[in-house]
């Protein structure tokens, strides 16, 4: 049983016109609503159980009563019309809610409503059939009080007020210290910035082999999604894939569908970022590391690939000079090239990532 998603004979022409149908998304808000979603049903989430515990410490009653009260938005996953239906592109949390605010303002509140009477709909019927019941929602317990939405249907605004005052004090107790403490920005933007590298050299097909989720699986020209239970797809030549990485998803794999595509949400499997490797190998690296111009080369090949040339004028240092840097850093196999027409070109290899996740937030400029 699995989610097949057809594409368009327009995107299966080549390998770029598939390439195009994919986007990341880099989404603060989204883990706010996925980390309500842990805290619903902690023990289903082994990975984020001791986070959960050591929150729950500083919940209140009322927190309690609106975690129950809007769990219809995140419970069976969080609806892409949260995020705007990806309409803005907002880089921070504090953007991505002034966005939603924005958004539910202008959305016709029947829209929203539909949204949440579907997903109650699809999760009495088959979205929850008897097998997942027995696996991946064992012991979940499905929200049947329809408050929400007969509140939205009397009071939008008011129950748009209650949400943003029940996320805000949510951010300020718990939320942005879990963000910082868990260097969440990290992660996602280092698994985004892996992925799309990946990307761009493999193409589609293998990046999704890359992403190391065993129930995505790609089949002829379909992509599959295992999951228990049957459903098509068809997308449009517009339509695209939204892919979300998310630190607190695991074990769970969604697949939501908007007017513009579909939006995959899929765990970060940070134990595969792990290098094994020997003392010596590691003293080679940390050896080319450790001078400041071969530093400013590393930051500014992961922006673009350069040739030596173009770094020893941004470097104002001569092409000798920045070739045998060059040389260090490919030896310790942090650099690789790629030849472009009659250019050579350096690019890094994902090594230092592997080593540290964080390496290029250390730059400021």
């Amino acid at each position: 049983m699995a989610i097949t998603i057809r594409f368009s004979n327009y995107a299966i022409k080549t390998d770029e016109t598939l390439t195009q149908r994919v986007q990341f998304v880099y989404s603060p808000l989204n883990e706010l609503f996925r980390s309500l979603h842990v805290l619903l049903n902690p023990r289903h989430h082994g990975t984020n159980i001791d986070w959960a515990i050591k929150t729950q410490e500083k919940l209140t009653d009322d927190f309690y009563e609106s975690l129950h009260y809007f769990q219809p938005l995140y419970e069976l996953g969080v609806s892409p019309i949260l995020l705007c239906n990806f309409r803005y592109h907002a880089t921070t949390l504090d953007e991505e809610i002034q966005c939603l605010r924005k958004f539910l303002i202008e959305l016709p509140t029947f829209k929203l409503i539909e949204q949440l009477e579907k997903v109650a709909n699809e999760r009495e019927n088959s979205f929850i059939p008897q097998l997942a019941k027995g696996l991946e929602w064992k012991d979940f317990s499905l929200n049947k009080d329809k408050q929400l939405i007969n509140d939205l249907k009397t009071d939008a605004s008011g129950v748009y007020q209650r949400l943003f005052n029940f996320i805000d004090w949510y951010r300020r107790e718990i939320y942005d210290d879990t963000w910082t403490e868990k260097s969440l920005q990290q992660k996602l933007l280092a698994e985004i910035r892996k992925q799309s590298l990946f990307l761009r050299k493999h193409g589609l097909v293998e990046m999704f082999n890359h992403l190391q989720v065993d129930r995505i699986k790609w089949k002829k020209d379909n992509l599959v999604i295992i999951k228990p239970f049957d459903q098509k797809i068809q997308l449009k030549d517009t339509d695209s894939i939204m892919l979300l990485p998310s630190y607190f998803i695991w074990p769970h794999l969604f697949v939501e569908t908007f007017e513009q595509g579909i939006a995959i949400t899929y765990d970060i499997t940070e134990q595969s970022d792990y290098y094994d490797s020997t003392p010596e190998e590691l003293v080679t690296i940390f050896k080319a590391l450790s001078d400041p111009i071969r530093l400013q080369i590393m930051n500014y090949v992961i922006k673009k690939p350069s040739t030596t040339q173009s770094l020893a004028q941004i470097l104002s240092l001569s092409n000798s000079s920045v070739s045998r840097h060059l040389q260090i850093l490919k030896e310790a196999n942090l650099l690789k090239t790629k030849k472009s027409k009659k250019f050579v070109l350096y690019e890094p290899t994902e090594l230092v990532t592997q080593l540290m996740p964080d390496f290029y937030q250390f730059f400021k400029n």
